[in-house]
């Protein structure tokens, strides 16, 4: 597997995706009449112990939010790219992600280019371990680079789907984006 270096991005059009897969989750939620996340007592020595299974709304609620810093987090690079940052990248990124962005705002500035379209994300399953949410993406990036001053495309859009492997970390309660590996391996959405 190679990784493409390029800042080229992925995003979706109007969360869709996300959005409806929340909405799809949404119904399903936790709560003392659920008897799949009813507390279960175990008796050792003695002792009487209950303790409840993870609520699956909690679950949902935090998928839902790593999709939607992954899915957020595509307008401030595309702003960080073309020259007109939003704000301090930390808001945004961390990890080797916010690490590699000087570079890659360095290069588009350099080759006096920016983004244009946007691309379809389609995010497989979150796992989320702690404070660390990985994924994988399959995604048709319809993005292009062009010039600042001739609008001529500099790097064109991709035609078919790319895998690409996701993370994102925790901080202070927030999701941030830590890395983004493009691949070369195909997928379908």
């Amino acid at each position: 597997m190679s990784v493409h270096t390029v800042g080229m991005h992925r995003r979706l059009p109007a969360l869709g995706l996300s959005l409806a897969l929340v909405s799809g989750l949404a119904g399903c939620s936790a709560d003392e009449d659920n008897p799949s996340v009813a507390p279960t007592t175990s008796r050792a020595g003695g002792t009487v112990t209950t303790t409840r299974a993870p609520s699956t709304t909690t679950v949902f609620d935090e998928t839902a939010a790593v999709l939607r810093a992954y899915t957020d987090h595509w307008p401030a690079f595309d702003a960080f790219l073309s020259g007109r940052p939003p704000g301090d990248p930390a808001d945004y990124f961390t990890g080797a992600r916010l690490a590699d962005l000087p570079r890659s705002v360095a290069d588009f500035a350099e080759r006096g280019i920016e983004l244009r379209g946007q691309a379809t994300l389609s995010p497989g399953k979150v796992t989320i371990i702690g404070n660390k949410a990985t994924f994988s993406d399959c995604q048709l990036d319809s993005t292009t680079a062009v010039s600042r001053t001739t609008g001529e495309v500099v790097i064109p859009a991709a035609t078919e789907p790319t895998l690409v492997k996701v993370e994102l970390l925790k901080f202070g309660g927030a999701w941030k984006v830590s890395s983004v590996v493009y691949t070369d391996e195909k997928c379908v959405q």
